[in-house]
């Protein structure tokens, strides 16, 4: 099944893609060092970096133990499995249906609002979910953080945009990825080690903590000058909003 949905995916980008793009000279390209000494405020996309990678690491840490929790709260039934696969999915359909909504929001109000709003309801709703009684609470709880969640990495792939050329975005944004991998390898063994010491209800609080300190964090570097946010700009907040409920919502 994998394998089939990204062979589809294979064939939509050979014969439904283009893009005029425009190689540039070996002997043009830019170093690292100079790659960040070109950006316009270079502590900024740095900690945009840092932010993908807690992210990561707060959507990490709880995967290993949602099944085992949800087994925790259900006690012996018999479609524990199927329990569990609703609870995992339904962020995802939240982040569909929320995406195109804050998107526009994010066009009028800016995405450095909506990622700390973000934070801080993911905050807020990541520290219930330690004291939920039943799957049903989990599950709705999890649907909500799903819909706010879901502005993240958009908003933080729009503010990469913002502040960076096209000459190296193609870099910024491959040094991103490399710092969420990051956050993928060490948000499970975050999650595993807390609750293998503390319990399962221990993780939720954790990373409630990590997403705290990232809102801070985020609040703090993003006192800047408004970045430049002509037209054809602001059309990347909705745009990155809407890709990023599709890939979560495949996920």
């Amino acid at each position: 099944m994998t394998a089939a949905v990204l062979f589809i995916c294979f064939l939509f980008t050979l014969f439904l893609i283009r893009e005029n793009f425009v190689p540039i000279a070996r002997k043009e390209m830019l170093s690292a060092r100079e790659v960040f000494s070109s950006l316009q405020n270079p502590k900024l996309v740095l900690s945009l970096f840092v932010t993908s990678l807690i992210i990561q690491v707060a959507t990490g840490s709880i995967a290993p133990i949602l099944t085992l929790y949800v087994r925790d709260l259900a006690g012996n039934v018999s479609n524990i499995a199927f329990i569990s696969g609703m609870i995992a999915s339904v962020p995802g359909i939240a982040a569909l249906m929320s995406a195109p909504r804050l998107g526009k929001l994010g066009d009028r109000i800016g995405p450095e609002k909506i990622l700390i709003v973000a934070l801080i309801i993911s905050v807020l709703l990541l520290i219930p979910m330690s004291f939920v009684q039943t799957p049903l609470q989990l599950g709705i709880l999890r649907f909500l953080l799903g819909a706010a969640d879901g502005a993240l990495l958009p908003a933080v792939q729009t503010l990469l945009v913002y502040n960076s050329t096209s000459q190296i975005s193609g870099r910024i944004f491959s040094y991103n990825q490399s710092f969420r991998d990051i956050g993928n390898v060490t948000g499970p063994l975050i999650g595993a080690s807390v609750s293998a010491n503390y319990g399962f209800r221990a993780v939720f609080l954790v990373t409630a903590g990590v997403v705290l300190f990232n809102a801070i964090y985020s609040t703090l570097s993003l006192r800047r000058p408004a970045a430049d946010t002509s037209h054809s700009v602001k059309l990347t907040s909705r745009v990155a909003l809407s890709l990023d409920a599709v890939r979560t919502a495949l996920l």
